[in-house]
């Protein structure tokens, strides 16, 4: 799964994390596309949202124009933490090799610009720990935070 998927799968995305991951290259236009048709699916009436989901014609710019006014009507606000543990729980899930999942975590880490909380992460950190454990425990917390109501 994506990490679009995730966000999708934990009810955490919105426009705004859409227009974020867009602009962060995340996303492919198609995968706005697809959001969008998703949200008429499931009963969204909104005439902007119509002409995204059938935006091909469109350039990056009037896309996240469109996107930026309809992140307006909505309450959701980005928050870069849901792309990390979008991303951490997609490593954690890959079937990739120890030595892969490191040193993707270490490019997580990275892209994320270093995050406190990701300490532990580090191949280079002095704490013992290993960083796929501190991954483990940065992915209670985040789901903590944006899971438990």
């Amino acid at each position: 799964m994506s990490p679009l998927g995730v966000l999708i799968s934990l009810g955490l995305a919105c426009w705004s994390t859409i227009f974020f991951g867009f602009r962060k290259n995340w996303i492919r236009r198609e995968d706005i596309f697809d959001y969008a048709i998703n949200q008429l699916l499931e009963g969204c009436k909104s005439e902007r949202v119509a002409i995204i989901a059938g935006g091909e014609y469109l350039s990056d710019e009037e896309l996240l124009e469109l996107i930026s006014k309809q992140m307006e009507m909505t309450n959701c606000v980005t928050d870069t933490d849901k792309w990390r543990l979008a991303f951490l729980l997609c490593l954690d899930a890959s079937n990739d090799s120890y030595e892969n999942k490191i040193n993707r975590l270490q490019e997580i880490y990275a892209d994320f610009d270093y995050p406190e909380d990701m300490a532990s992460c580090s191949i280079y950190s002095q704490d013992g720990i290993d960083p796929l454990v501190g991954m483990s425990q940065v992915v209670k917390r985040l789901k903590e935070r944006f899971l438990v109501r």
